[in-house]
């Protein structure tokens, strides 16, 4: 295998046990900073940027005798993070727990106690906001924010459009909002 892997470049051939680890060891040293580098600018978390990088040459390693060595590795790569940086985006915005309230309300000087407390609060207006909703907007943003549904999945289920479920959404999201601001916690 070449020493400088160049876009475009090919898999190295996994068929070979003689060859396999040895090149699997320089297709990472030649690639993992950049792919690290990758992740992390759109990420902005060098745990979950390591996390993809890794997961990237798993996958590679357990598809390893899958691979078509005509193909381009570099893009192969590339696209394996990209997707696994979608999934941990798509997983941090279903985590209600890692949403921008908790660094924007609560102060680094506060201590534990007083973090409980604060986000137990929250917890408590977000619960009477919902309680207080229609019935059919109540259902909708407990299947997404609860379940994790889509919106074309809620609409699925009840038979609604999606835009109707994104309408519904935004409306006890701006009522969340309001009550939030009104508290003085948002």
């Amino acid at each position: 295998m070449n020493n400088k892997l160049e876009i475009g470049a090919q898999f190295p051939v996994f068929h070979q046990p003689q060859n396999t680890v040895t090149d699997f060891d320089e297709l990472f040293s030649q690639n993992a900073g950049k792919l690290f580098q990758f992740s992390f600018s759109i990420l902005k978390n060098k745990e979950d940027a390591q996390d993809v990088v890794q997961e990237t040459f798993c996958r590679i390693w357990h598809l390893r005798e899958h691979l078509d060595p005509a193909k381009s590795c570099t893009s192969y790569l590339f696209s394996i993070s990209y997707h696994l940086i979608v999934d941990q985006l798509r997983e941090r915005f279903k985590n209600q727990c890692y949403c921008r309230s908790i660094g924007e309300t609560i102060g680094a000087e506060q201590d534990v106690q007083s973090h409980q407390m604060d986000f137990q609060a929250i917890l408590q207006i977000i619960n009477q906001v919902t309680e207080k909703l229609p019935k059919k907007r109540k259902e909708i943003y407990q299947l997404s924010r609860k379940d994790g549904l889509s919106h074309k999945k809620i609409a699925d289920k009840l038979g609604i459009s999606s835009k109707t479920v994104e309408n519904q959404i935004n409306l006890t999201l701006k009522c969340l909002k309001a009550k939030l601001a009104k508290e003085q916690i948002y």
